[in-house]
């Protein structure tokens, strides 16, 4: 391949992968437009954010199984295209239920993409240096595009309309996918007969989407409510099914051989967890700027132009860094420098100014962000075979998004609960809510920077890039040389008479 084509390839999976995280944040700013226009209740307008994430997250292993199994290309294209319906749809809906369906295909199709485009990056760029370079472009792109959605999201929405935060995809679809065949083509498949785990497919999605809507209901009912006793109970249901059902499969959507690598476990453990501690800096500082310190939508977006640039930066450095360290311990750095950034945002107070308490906390916690991401990707991909990248893909992704749904309605009940008991009134009642939630967050990084360090293997020390070590040959020995070391051996042995 050559380096042209091989370029072109990784601007077009980063691209499509920014589209996807950009979704994930773009409506948020355009949402009290949605709910006037629209006429959506408090209650029914959290779900064209949740909707979005839950069914992305739901459904990204089958997405991963499908793209080893059907063609990751093949998979690539068709969920380009139904993301660009879905996006057609919300953006021309008359209804509070078109956006919210429109929104749940949406999640859907990113689940087709995401682990697609990660499992082509992964099999066209080789282990090593390589693929740790084409990683680390990814890992920026994907970053940058969760905080591009909120500087865009309120630029369309006030210049035009909320309807753009949705038309915004069609553009960027449709090259995307008049780009495609610069992909490798499916290779055909060789087993004699391929089939999909459908019984884990559901079970391991309802279960997923049952955890993470039981534990969102529990922020504004508790979780004593009737209703979300038996989202958590059918969810732990249904993942214990999964597990009995993949036991017993002959081909499982989450094939155990994957589970016995311990940089996968480990990476996914992390990612879930660093997820956790990013939405919550992303949610709760975006509340801080907007309710407290008065700012508008597009000023809040870019208050956190600063972080966005420097992830990016830090995630291409963070990919060179990596090949000389290794992942185990860039992640443990990584994650001890978020943990530091989420108790440097304890400084904020209801007259905080930005320059000097919040820049500070942001970049050190954005410098964390750039070198976890990218470390946890590797992490989470190295040593799996190319049959097998799809199934990773879609693995990490469902970790992270899980954490990300769940996490966040975590945290959001613990603010809420010490706002409400402590400080029942005033701005500062509602930063000591924050103020607990990033001392829950800074905890987690903490043990992802142990789990990290515990269960990761020490990377193996390899001769430098070019440089082969041969043993040196064994060369014939003379006849001469041969009497003297016969004699030299025997003779003791030969009397001298």
């Amino acid at each position: 391949m050559t380096r042209h084509r091989s370029n072109l390839i990784l601007a077009l999976l980063c691209a499509a992968q920014f589209m996807l995280i950009l979704d994930v944040a773009i409506v948020n700013v355009a949402l009290p437009s949605m709910q006037r226009t629209l006429s959506l209740s408090a209650e029914n307008v959290q779900w064209v954010v949740s909707g979005y994430a839950l069914t992305f997250g739901g459904f990204l292993m089958l997405g991963g199984r499908l793209a080893d199994v059907v063609g990751r290309r093949r998979m690539f294209v068709t969920g380009l295209v139904l993301f660009i319906g879905a996006s057609m749809l919300g953006g021309f809906s008359q209804s509070g239920g078109i956006l919210i369906a429109a929104r749940l295909i949406q999640g859907f199709a990113g689940a087709l993409v995401s682990p697609a485009a990660l499992s082509l990056l992964t099999t066209t760029f080789k282990e090593g240096p390589e693929r740790n370079r084409a990683l680390g472009i990814w890992s920026a792109m994907a970053a940058g595009g969760a905080s591009a959605g909120l500087i865009l999201g309120g630029l369309l929405t006030e210049a035009l309309s909320w309807r753009f935060t949705l038309f915004v995809n069609v553009p960027l679809g449709l090259a995307a996918v008049l780009l495609s065949p610069v992909l490798a083509a499916d290779a055909a498949r060789q087993e004699a007969k391929v089939s999909l785990d459908v019984p884990g497919a559901v079970s391991l999605t309802g279960g997923i989407v049952a955890l993470a809507y039981g534990v969102t209901e529990a922020t504004g009912q508790g979780f004593a409510s009737t209703k979300v006793l038996i989202a958590l109970a059918l969810s732990a249901a249904l993942l214990i099914a999964f597990v009995v059902v993949e036991k017993s499969s002959s081909q499982p959507l989450l094939p155990t051989r994957m589970l016995r690598l311990r940089s996968v476990v480990a990476g996914n453990s992390v990612a879930a967890l660093v997820s956790v501690v990013m939405i919550g800096a992303v949610f709760f500082n975006s509340l801080y700027l907007q309710e407290i310190l008065g700012y508008s939508p597009i000023q809040a977006g870019l208050a956190w132009l600063p972080q966005t640039v420097l992830i990016m930066v830090v995630s291409s450095v963070g990919a060179r860094i990596a090949t000389k360290l290794g992942e185990r311990t860039l992640i443990a750095l990584g994650t001890l420098l978020l943990a530091a950034g989420m108790l440097l945002f304890l400084r904020t107070a209801p007259e905080s100014d930005y320059v000097t308490v919040l820049i500070p906390a942001m970049l050190v916690s954005g410098i964390g962000v750039g070198l976890t991401f990218v470390s946890v990707t590797m992490a989470a991909t190295a040593g799996v075979p190319d049959r097998d990248q799809g199934t990773a893909s879609g693995l990490i992704g469902t970790a992270q998004q899980v954490g990300t749904a769940v996490g966040l309605a975590i945290l959001v009940n613990i603010a809420g609960s010490v706002t409400r008991v402590y400080l029942p009134q005033g701005a500062d009642a509602v930063l000591a809510g924050y103020h607990q939630a990033f001392l829950i967050a800074a905890a987690i990084s903490f043990v992802a920077a142990i789990l990290a360090l515990i269960v990761i293997k020490r990377p193996l020390a390899l001769p430098a890039v070019g440089v082969v070590v041969l043993p040196r040959p064994i060369q014939p020995l003379s006849a001469a040389a041969q009497s003297q070391l016969l004699l030299a051996r025997c003779g003791p042995l030969i009397p001298r008479d």
